[in-house]
């Protein structure tokens, strides 16, 4: 078969492809053969090549903004580098301030919706939503509901947005329930979308809420832990996500110490009568995690 040029972004261009002297229908069995997938207007990446967030930045590429065509919604959140739970990005979404101003084509969400002046910023050569308007436009959107407005709100605030202007963009837009009892459980103290969503299921089965990387402190005021949650310091909640243990690895550790030294740690707050449960993404995907947490909350008198 013959090879398909590849530019520096990862991405397989029809216009390079044909300046090149390539036959377009080369381009078309790679795609029918499951080699490329097609992720606009002339434009493929191979198969599993590209992790979600680059692939929609290439999406991007051939956007053309002005402050009347401004990049918004998800795709305003990997411009802004705001982590989200489960996001669609399959499409660019662009806001338009008239119908009459639509650009709607194939791979593009348009929104109507007229933006302030201090709403509209610019971020590596594009016209998008401020990092407030964005966290605010995917939480009324998220597929993911309750949690996916929580993970971002969270995200949001890690990443300094003002709060008073995000609690101002409430007010005026369309207000969910499910968003706004996001925005009041919100906190920058979540490192990631897992631990939001973590909250998130504790909130929906009506659990206390935990103190947030509250540390632990012994006798001799020495940090015992900083947990990722913590209930009035008897019990210690720990999502396991894919970099947990690259974040608490020091010079020179293997991933598997920094995953016995977790170990060793919990087995100590054990002895002291202090129990750490640990979730995982699968426990997320079960929905499980409340009802683990229940009957040790229950226990320990954190649960009337």
């Amino acid at each position: 078969m013959t090879t398909l040029p590849i530019d520096a972004d990862g991405a397989v261009r029809r216009s390079t492809v044909v300046a090149k002297g390539i036959n377009a229908a080369t381009l078309y069995r790679a795609v029918r053969e499951g080699e490329l997938c097609r992720i606009g207007s002339g434009l493929y990446v191979p198969s599993g090549g590209l992790a979600p967030d680059l692939r929609h930045r290439l999406m991007l590429s051939d956007v053309s903004t002005s402050p009347e065509v401004v990049v918004s919604h998800t795709s305003a959140a990997v411009l802004h580098g705001l982590p989200m739970l489960k996001p669609d990005l399959r499409a660019v979404h662009l806001t338009v301030p008239t119908a009459s101003a639509r650009v709607d084509a194939e791979f593009r969400r348009i929104h109507v919706d007229l933006l302030s002046p201090a709403e509209v910023v610019e971020r590596e050569g594009f016209c998008t939503t401020s990092l407030e308007r964005t966290a605010v436009d995917v939480a009324l959107t998220s597929p993911m509901g309750f949690a996916g407005a929580l993970a971002v709100f969270d995200a949001a605030l890690r990443r300094g947005a003002k709060p008073r202007l995000l609690a101002e963009l409430l007010r005026r837009r369309r207000r969910a329930v499910p968003v706004v009892m996001a925005w009041r459980h919100a906190s920058p103290n979540a490192d990631g979308v897992g631990e939001s969503w973590c909250r998130a299921q504790l909130v929906a089965a009506g659990l206390p809420r935990p103190r947030l990387k509250h540390p632990l402190i012994g006798l001799r005021d020495e940090v015992l832990a900083e947990p990722d949650m913590n209930w009035g310091g008897v019990l210690l909640g720990e999502f396991d996500g894919a970099n947990r243990y690259e974040r608490i690895r020091v010079k020179g550790d293997s991933r598997l110490g920094a995953a016995w030294r977790a170990i060793s740690r919990d087995d100590r707050l054990q002895r002291r009568g202090i129990h750490v449960l640990r979730w995982t993404w699968a426990n997320l995907e079960r929905h499980d995690l409340a009802m683990g947490c229940r009957p040790w909350l229950r226990r320990l008198g954190q649960l009337g």
